[in-house]
């Protein structure tokens, strides 16, 4: 079974991810996986499409100067996840048959925004007040870029449409740790 985390920016989807391998679950972040595809089978493309100042002194794609011109240009962004997300995708794929026999987790912000739900057998939204999440991500992308990369999601009544179970991280790391619990003892029901 694989089953998706999902929740916007600063909702705390790593930190539950955290806990879910803490406990030997196996847990893979789609924005690890996208960098791991931009640097070696979308590098070509995302190369051609962006122009080679995108590109450091060591001959990587410089994440930070593109992700200056994809979140400051909505056409930019669309195509850039016209190159990763089928790639990504694929790779989702693998992990869902090598993991066949298990419960396997997948980290990604853009479930529902992307329309990836069918690649999820559930999926899982976690919550948190706007103010609590662009203050979490802020002290990660400064505060301009936190509040652009929320207006890029999807509002929290979109997203529960497709949700399976609401983990509510509106408190503290240890209420998230036992709702992760919780989680885990319905999974093994399953």
């Amino acid at each position: 079974m694989i089953v998706g985390i999902t929740g916007n920016i600063g909702s705390g989807k790593s930190s539950l991810s955290k806990f879910l391998r803490l406990k030997g679950f196996p847990v893979f972040d789609a924005d690890e996986i996208g960098k791991s595809v931009l640097q070696s089978e979308a590098k070509e493309k995302v190369v051609e499409a962006f122009g080679r100042g995108i590109l450091n002194q060591n001959g990587l794609i410089d994440t930070a100067k593109l992700a200056s011109i994809v979140f400051s240009d909505h056409s930019a962004l669309s195509l850039l996840t016209s190159i990763l997300h089928p790639l990504i995708l694929e790779r989702i794929d693998k992990i869902k048959s090598d993991y066949s026999d298990g419960v396997v987790f997948v980290e990604a912000a853009v479930i529902v925004e992307y329309g990836w739900q069918p690649y999820f057998d559930s999926l899982i939204l976690v919550f948190a007040y706007r103010g609590q999440r662009i203050l979490r991500a802020a002290k990660k992308f400064g505060f301009k870029e936190a509040l652009k990369r929320d207006s890029l999601q999807l509002p929290y009544s979109e997203k529960l449409k497709y949700a399976d179970c609401l983990i509510c991280n509106t408190g503290t790391l240890l209420h998230l740790k036992e709702q992760s619990e919780l989680l885990i003892e319905e999974i093994k029901r399953c």
